[in-house]
């Protein structure tokens, strides 16, 4: 073989055998690169091991897997959860013992009379007046009907005059120094138990009057007229708006159209206890029945079948002054007509032109082709709740919350006298209803 040749084989012996040694210069500053991050990259926080997750098959080190966040199964994470729920719960259970040993440290104390909560005891109270159990909190006052073992200073006593009641326990029950008697009625105090008056020389059983009476210290009742969008009760009342519908709110008169669009009755009264007293409406009602059809039902209260009907025929047999029959505000609740049968003079006790009274039609027959008139007449039917326009019925849900303000009123900023200047015997005799109505025909 020339010698030319073996040379030339010689040489690219040697470049094979040095490419198989030697690392191409871009892959070896590549993997040079990669070494010196590897050393400048610091250890790998748990903040970041979503972004950068450790290799499943590797081992941590003692150190290492003291930093390591434990991986939570699926279903542990709600066993967790429920866990620290606990441990909040406890732990606020925890403040509110600590705050609730706080008055322990204080019984020898003598708490400001202006601190202490108010407490009025209801003496005689309906049981189904109740709702809330013997004892609830209204308007920042408690309001209680237990006697028995009553430890709090009571700040008022409540006698319901249309209930009969003693005043035998009453000294033995904890008062506060300058602690009320109230004497209340809802119904007419014809009807109403004569209260005990103070013998000659003694001052007034009674210092504080809270009744339907608008000559009352306090008026009370369970439904009172406000302007719209006020809560004082209103005193007195305007005259009906020829256009009143211009003056309603918009909301009002969309539901004035709707209450009076369901309407496809004429007259409902509600069932009464037959017997000797209620003869008069027993005979009122027959001779109604001549000239209409007439429906009855226990309550208009919680139900809706009455605002189907036009007309509420309401009695009052006693005609007392002052005195609303609670069913004609539960009708205009219900945008029901109120046709009143008897009663007395109820002006600015209710908007004008919003009930109809019997006293201003000869005999039942004249009344019943009125009502039938206005049911043929939509239009002057709606003019009945013409009040809408300006005043809005309100019911009284918390009915001692007049009374439970006023406890709280600083004495000297109080604008009801009730001190023995106020003589409740006179007031309980200057006025009585009239003789109870014997026929309203």
């Amino acid at each position: 073989m020339p010698t030319d040749k073996i040379k030339e084989m010689s040489t690219v012996a040697k470049v094979l055998s040095l490419r198989r040694t030697t690392t191409n210069p871009e892959q070896q500053k590549q993997t040079d690169t990669q070494e010196d991050d590897e050393e400048s990259q610091p250890m790998i926080s748990d903040t970041s091991k979503e972004e950068i997750p450790p290799p499943k098959e590797d081992s941590l080190s003692e150190s290492e897997s003291e930093h390591e966040e434990p991986r939570v199964n699926p279903r542990s994470q709600t066993y967790i959860t429920y866990m620290n729920t606990v441990k909040m719960l406890l732990a606020v259970l925890v403040v509110c013992a600590l705050f609730g040993t706080i008055p322990l440290y204080r019984r020898g104390q003598k708490v400001p009379q202006e601190s202490r909560v108010k407490v009025i005891m209801l003496w005689n109270e309906d049981p189904s007046r109740m709702p809330k159990g013997s004892a609830h909190m209204e308007c920042g006052c408690v309001v209680t009907s237990r006697r028995k073992n009553y430890e709090k200073a009571v700040d008022a006593f409540v006698f319901q005059a249309d209930r009969p009641y003693s005043l035998k326990y009453l000294p033995h029950i904890n008062r506060s120094s300058d602690f009320l008697t109230v004497f209340a009625a809802r119904n007419p105090l014809r009807l109403a138990k004569a209260p005990p008056l103070p013998h000659a020389g003694e001052g007034p059983l009674f210092n504080l009057t809270m009744t339907y009476r608008l000559d009352s210290q306090m008026v009370w009742s369970e439904y009172h007229f406000t302007l719209l969008n006020q809560a004082k009760r209103v005193r007195s009342f305007r005259a009906p708006s020829e256009h009143f519908d211009d003056d309603m709110p918009g909301y009002e008169l969309q539901q004035l159209e709707n209450q009076t669009k369901t309407k496809d009755r004429l007259v409902l009264y509600i069932l009464y206890e037959v017997n000797d007293a209620s003869l008069p409406m027993s005979l009122y009602l027959q001779e109604m029945r001549n000239y209409v059809t007439l429906n009855a039902y226990k309550s208009c209260l919680g139900y809706d079948h009455c605002n189907h009907y036009h007309f509420l025929l309401i009695f009052d047999a006693t005609a007392c002054p002052d005195y609303v029959p609670n069913q004609i505000y539960e009708a205009m609740y219900k945008f029901v007509v109120p046709v009143l049968i008897g009663g007395g003079n109820l002006t600015n006790l209710v908007p004008p032109h919003s009930y109809i009274s019997s006293r201003d039609f000869p005999k039942a027959k004249d009344l019943a082709e009125h009502l039938k008139y206005l049911v043929k007449t939509p239009e002057e039917y709606k003019r009945y709740f013409w009040w809408h326009s300006l005043y809005k019925l309100r019911r009284n849900s918390v009915p001692y919350c007049q009374l439970c303000s006023f406890l709280n009123q600083p004495k000297e900023e109080r604008r009801i006298e009730t001190t023995a200047l106020m003589n409740f015997a006179d007031w309980w005799t200057k006025y009585q209803c009239p003789q109870r109505v014997t026929t309203f025909l």
